[in-house]
């Protein structure tokens, strides 16, 4: 019941639209026009299910070393996610890792079904979605 309660306030801080103190996304390229505006925090969890989705595509494929670099870059995203909503919404670790988590356990799931129908080529949707996330990176480093 105390974790459910934590949880529940630790979502709470987190919903609605950004927040005053969140640093947002600026935009830049054609690839982040519709994430331009959101919370840093917020892309940086659906990049890390986009790499997490890769990485399960690609230990399906039998790709081990690109599966671990998908993760590892994965896992970079989610803990720049963590950091970040800590720093915007005041909010300890354990309920960042909590609220975040379902957004990357969602867009790994829907990553990974478009993965699955179409690869990872260069026109996939996937592959736009990757890049997208790259961009978010670069921007984020830059700030």
């Amino acid at each position: 019941m105390k974790r459910a309660l934590y949880l529940l306030a630790a979502t709470a801080a987190l919903a609605g639209p950004a927040a005053a103190g969140d640093l947002l996304y600026p935009g830049g390229t054609l690839l982040t026009e519709t994430v331009a505006g959101k919370p840093y925090w917020s892309v940086q969890a659906d990049c890390a299910g986009v790499y997490g989705a890769a990485s399960a595509y690609l230990a399906e494929t039998g790709d081990t070393a690109g599966s671990a670099k998908a993760k590892a870059m994965g896992v970079s995203f989610f803990k720049d996610a963590v950091d970040r909503v800590m720093k915007d919404r005041h909010i300890a670790r354990r309920a960042a890792i909590d609220t975040l988590s379902p957004t990357v356990i969602k867009g790994r799931g829907q990553a990974l079904d478009l993965l699955r129908a179409e690869g990872d080529g260069p026109q996939s949707k996937w592959n736009y979605a990757r890049s997208a996330c790259l961009d978010v990176r670069d921007a984020y480093r830059a700030h």
